[in-house]
């Protein structure tokens, strides 16, 4: 791929990134879980927190191998860096989960509604909030499984500078560059993220290499106007570019070689005015726009324009008095979808829709000494299918030695535009569609053993699904495919556990452990398992620190887990089984002086050949140098 920022790479000859201290995860405040902020000991939702420092200690580039380490979660990517990346948290479907950047939703509508976790750069983020569980009462339909929140604020009280420089594997490029600034009433930050990288082959036959390029562009600040007003903005642009290989489905119903790429551009804004009008009540209002261009361009030639837009307005109104909360949230949000291409034998993909949803909830939240309970509810009114209702209670009890929290909910999914409209006209739309519906639960356990050195969690979870859409409904009037909501049940369930020990300072000992069990009915109303949700699944990591440098070691397991294959011959879906594998990866920093840290990285070390998704190819093993400068 021809770099066209080539000059990029030699801006910043040295690299760097500020070592923030660890944050104290008691002390934090998350945004994802409830209304207003609430302490994560408090919530009664399995939560997790990705800081800073865990960033830097991992060296990471990408979002993927960290997200791998969350219970509950399974990572499907389609081979190389930089190309699709899939996230199923408890089971549920890749485009049930909520992604937001400080607030922002950024679930790409156009790409049915699924977040691509491949286009996510990491320079800017200062941390990553997850809670699993239903959430879709004070976040929408998305929310169905779980929210995971990226944070890219700062908090610093002066000028700082840091830039990076790495060069690896597979013809890897990274340069980055940040500065950020903080007063006693402004924080603002601006931070730039360059990749550019080979790639490696994706398909099992052949020997091109698919490659990306991306360059990401972010602007986030707060700032106090006065003792009661404050706003906050955010601006984050994405231009990526990535080789992909096409399906034989005449000869083999598997990826082989071929010169196509898509160029995706991803837009991200958002302005909030904060103004507390006494000690009592505050209110907020917030706008919010997600923009999103996706160009393919194949060597059929069949090529495709996908463009999405969702502009919302959100206002809240919070009372706190004592111990008890209460929000009142109204939102208006329109989305638009666009498609446009060449006809072709497949049929004439120009299209353009649209849609409006007027949204009403409300939370209440008693915060005690030893517990805290809160009730959620959410009405959505749409203006092209079935309106929705969502609601969700928590309880979160501490009792000595131990805390107990738990869940209950119904969460939903609007149906897609893909899903409404089809994608060509052998692919019939269904504009009937009802929102996907489920009931999810959870129960957990927290506690802290071995003078506060020993932390542990068990979460137990489960799920039913109703309504849920098939994308593969063969219409026999019209001779195609078409979707459609499907009698029965989807039930899923299972258990995360996840455990940390840090006997001092130095050492920091961290496991999770993953069982799901997912099952749909089939045409013949036989149970069969999900696709892509492994049963099995886990991680193991290590991070051990000098004075002057920091070593991190990481293994992740992903057990066997099941695939449909659509071969050409005979021409049905057939259930394979991928295979189980382990990566292991080594990553650390030293630090030379105050101004420059030299760091390294080792990827897939036992050199692992492994599909996560059939006939796609993962990359082998990568090593890794750069350089980080902060000033």
């Amino acid at each position: 791929m021809q770099s066209k920022l080539p000059w990029a790479l030699f801006v910043v000859l040295f690299s760097t990134q500020p070592f923030a201290e660890d944050l104290q995860l008691e002390d934090l405040e998350t945004i994802t879980v409830s209304a207003t902020p609430i302490n994560i000991d408090d919530a009664g939702s399995a939560v997790s927190i990705i800081t800073r420092q865990d960033i830097l200690n991992r060296n990471a580039v990408s979002i993927q191998s960290l997200l791998s380490e969350i219970p509950g979660f399974a990572v499907s990517q389609l081979g190389a860096q930089g190309s699709v990346s899939q996230l199923r948290v408890r089971g549920a479907e890749a485009n049930q989960v909520l992604v937001l950047v400080n607030g922002i939703e950024m679930n790409d509508l156009s790409q049915g509604s699924e977040f691509d976790f491949s286009q996510i750069s990491m320079n800017d983020i200062e941390r990553i909030e997850i809670v699993r569980g239903p959430q879709s009462a004070l976040w929408g339909s998305d929310a169905l499984a779980g929210v995971i929140h990226i944070i890219t604020m700062s908090e610093v009280d002066s000028t700082l500078y840091d830039a990076s420089l790495e060069a690896g594997s597979f013809s890897t490029q990274r340069a980055t560059f940040a500065v950020r600034h903080g007063s006693a009433r402004n924080q603002i930050k601006f931070s730039a993220d360059y990749l550019d990288s080979g790639g490696t082959n994706i398909s099992r036959a052949g020997r091109e290499d698919d490659g990306l390029e991306n360059l990401t562009l972010s602007l986030s600040g707060r700032s106090t106007l006065n003792d009661e007003i404050s706003v906050s903005y955010t601006v984050r642009h994405t231009n990526k570019t990535t080789e992909f290989d096409e399906f034989d489905f005449f000869t083999t119903g598997l990826p082989v070689d071929a010169d196509n790429e898509t160029e995706s551009d991803y837009l991200y804004a958002g302005f909030k005015i904060s103004h507390d009008i006494s000690d009592r009540f505050d209110h907020s209002l917030s706008l919010a726009r997600t923009d999103t261009d996706n160009e393919t361009s194949t060597s059929n030639p069949v090529n495709t324009i996908t463009r999405g837009t969702r502009d919302a307005i959100k206002y809240q109104l919070n009372y706190i008095e004592g111990s008890n909360r209460l929000s009142v949230l109204a939102e208006h949000e329109i989305e638009e979808f666009e498609q446009r291409g060449e006809a072709s034998f497949f049929g004439d993909p120009n299209q353009y829709q649209d849609t409006e949803t007027d949204s009403f909830a409300a939370e209440y939240r008693y915060d005690g000494d030893r517990f805290n309970f809160s009730l959620s509810a959410r009405h959505d009114n749409n203006s092209d299918f079935d309106n929705a209702e969502s609601w969700r209670a928590t309880a979160n009890i501490k009792l000595t030695g131990v805390t107990l929290y738990g869940s209950v909910g119904e969460s939903i999914k609007n149906p897609t535009f893909s899903e409404r409209f089809g994608f060509y006209t052998n692919f019939i739309g269904n504009p009937d569609l009802e929102p996907e519906e489920s009931l999810h639960w959870e129960l957990g356990a927290r506690s802290s053993f071995l003078d506060d050195k020993l932390d542990v969690a068990l979460t137990y979870f489960n799920a039913d699904l109703e309504n849920e859409i098939n994308g593969f409904v063969f219409d026999f009037n019209s001779g195609g495919f078409t979707a459609d909501n499907i009698d029965g049940k989807s039930e899923r369930s299972g258990v995360e556990f996840e455990a940390g020990y840090s006997p001092n300072d130095r050492i920091n000992l961290k496991a999770t452990y993953t069982y799901v069990d997912t099952t749909q009915e089939d045409f013949a109303g036989k149970d069969v398992t999900e696709v892509r949700r492994p049963e099995h699944s886990g991680s193991l990591s290590m991070n051990y620190r000098w004075p002057r440098a920091n070593l991190n070691f990481v293994v992740i397991y992903t057990g066997e887990q099941d695939d449909d294959f659509f071969p050409p011959y005979p021409p049905y879906q057939e259930r394979v089984e991928l295979d189980a594998f382990t990566l292991v990866s080594l990553s650390g920093h030293y630090k030379v002086n105050e101004l420059v840290t030299m760091t390294a990285r080792l990827e897939n070390i036992t050199d692992e050949n492994y599909e996560q998704v059939i006939g796609f190819e993962s990359p082998g093993f990568g090593g890794y140098l750069g350089l980080r400068l902060n000033w």
